[in-house]
């Protein structure tokens, strides 16, 4: 979250993106998802460039990774109309991501459904889409 706040947030996102290492690249999905949410300044055409990437490589990737690449649709399809269109037949087409979460009672969302589900919520309380209105809300780091 504190990288999505410094003016190295892009470099960073495809540095992260690129690394070899599973834990560098969850950081960078994670950083995407950030910026999905909260960078205006960004072109959508990025973000739809990142989910034919995950479309491609979610299945395959590592169990974490798995998990924040899902996330990053999520996110990616809150972002604005346009992409919650493209998120939404993305995440038709990668359908069912498995994630190992251990003995726990965690679930992996169906990205479809969550993305939907936060438009709803989002509109209804007047906004825009949800990422317009997670950007009315502190930062994250900072609300924990």
């Amino acid at each position: 979250m504190l990288a999505a706040e410094t003016p190295y947030r892009i470099a960073k996102a495809a540095e992260w993106l690129a690394s070899k290492g599973d834990r560098v690249r969850v950081a960078g999905w994670t950083l995407l998802g950030q910026l999905a949410q909260r960078d205006e300044d960004m072109r959508d055409a990025y973000f739809e460039k990142r989910l034919a990437e995950i479309e491609r490589t979610i299945h395959t990737a590592p169990n974490p990774e798995r998990e924040v690449m899902n996330l990053a649709v999520i996110r990616i399809g809150c972002r604005s109309p346009g992409l919650r269109k493209a998120a939404l037949a993305a995440a038709k087409r990668i359908g069912k991501v498995e994630v190992d979460h251990g003995d726990t009672a965690c679930k992996t969302p169906d990205a479809a459904e969550y993305i939907q589900k936060t438009w709803a919520h989002s509109t209804a309380k007047g906004f825009d889409s949800p990422a317009a209105h997670e950007r009315s809300r502190e930062w994250p780091r900072r609300r924990c």
